[in-house]
């Protein structure tokens, strides 16, 4: 429903048991993600606006809106992330580890010069900690 170019949205839920799940969920959810879209979805059957509930769980308005919608489309699976959310991988592993450990054969204790060499083979723009990451859990 559209009201002067908002978009009004509320969920109803109408089975008990669902409204116990989620209030279990917000309260002993193994993840932050997990209570927090448990709250907002409680809250917005409750009657509470995007804007409220955004602001009361200091997320952004788009974000209430993304899990209202995943809530219609997916239900309690919803308050789950599912494969591939996140953020993509700058380096690949089948793309980067060969190249990275030949790096590493020429220059074995000069980590930064192998940082300094991935930079310039590769052309991605990423930090020594990101780098130091994926050597960490790659790399003996």
């Amino acid at each position: 429903m559209l009201i002067l170019g908002m978009r009004k949205r509320h969920i109803m839920i109408s089975d008990e048991e669902t409204v116990e799940i989620l209030h279990r969920a917000m309260i002993e959810g193994k993840s932050q993600q997990e209570r927090r879209r448990s709250h907002a979805l409680i809250l917005s059957d409750g009657g509470m606006g995007i804007r409220e509930i955004a602001s009361s769980l200091d997320v952004t308005e788009r974000s209430v809106y993304l899990w209202l919608d995943a809530w219609d489309e997916r239900g309690l699976k919803s308050l789950l992330r599912k494969k591939g959310d996140g953020r993509r991988p700058l380096l690949k592993v089948d793309e980067h580890k060969a190249m990275i450990a030949e790096h590493i054969r020429q220059y074995p204790y000069q980590p930064k010069k192998v940082y300094a060499l991935t930079l310039e083979s590769t052309q991605i723009e990423l930090s020594y900690k990101t780098f130091y990451r994926f050597l960490k859990k790659n790399f003996d």
